[in-house]
């Protein structure tokens, strides 16, 4: 072995060389951190990248849970149709009332007051759930502007409503009331079958479904009196420019 005593006089000669090794030493130390702190940085990175992942799963699922139950309560609730049915037909060139289980052919002066116009107003629960009907309106529109083959309203200012609490079942249907359309039109039309009294007989319809004890679900109805035929033609509803804005931002 070699003694201490004559290792030191050397090292005292080669300080350089101590000095050297020393900075070798610390830049190996230090290179050695840098590559352990890039490892343990790569290492977060990915398990940051696992945790977001996770939360994306995670999210996905709370999303596709939330569109399963949402589509549930479509499918599941409350479906109102209304719609006016007429109780009159016209076959063989002559308008026909019922009369037990057959049809009674109507005279020119009972079609001249318009008895052909009778209709009886209906409203259908296509849901599963019951509907909770609160009130509706009907009422007549003369002015209507065209454009093509499409019609839009002009809604009055207000139109009473008619309370109505009753409850429709699942795929049940009741009949409201009886409309005269007649009576409704009389006093714009001075005679049944003038080509120029054109109009609508429009309506509303407030409800509730079970799934919400304070939302109110309103369905609007409409249908064009068509003077060379003497009948109502159901048109088909837009909607308000205020829901299809609401739908654009859901989307």
């Amino acid at each position: 072995m070699c003694p201490i005593s004559s290792v030191l006089p050397w090292l005292d000669s080669h300080q350089y060389l101590a000095l050297w090794l020393e900075g070798l030493a610390l830049l190996v130390i230090f290179i050695w951190d840098r590559i352990d702190a890039s490892q343990q940085h790569k290492q977060t990175l990915e398990q940051m990248k696992i945790m977001r992942d996770q939360a994306l799963e995670t999210e996905k699922a709370a999303n596709a849970a939330s569109k399963s139950a949402e589509a549930l309560i479509n499918s599941e609730r409350a479906w109102v149709v209304a719609e006016l049915v007429p109780i009159c037909a016209r076959f063989g060139g002559t308008w026909h009332r019922p009369s037990g289980v057959s049809w009674v052919s109507m005279s020119p002066a009972e079609t001249l007051e318009g008895d052909h116009l009778m209709h009886k107003f209906k409203l259908t629960n296509m849901g599963q759930t019951p509907a909770h009907i609160l009130r509706y309106s009907i009422g007549y529109l003369r002015e209507v502007d065209t454009e093509g083959a499409e019609l839009r309203m002009i809604e009055p200012l207000s139109r009473p409503e008619i309370e109505f609490d009753r409850l429709i079942s699942g795929n049940d249907s009741i009949e409201v009331t009886t409309v005269d359309v007649a009576e409704h039109i009389r006093s714009r039309i001075t005679e049944i079958g003038d080509s120029n009294a054109t109009g609508i007989v429009s309506g509303l319809v407030k409800y509730q479904h079970v799934f919400s004890d304070t939302a109110v679900v309103e369905v609007r109805f409409a249908y064009f009196y068509d003077p060379s035929s003497g009948s109502l033609r159901k048109i088909p509803m837009r909607k308000p420019d205020k829901e299809k804005a609401n739908e654009q931002t859901k989307n």
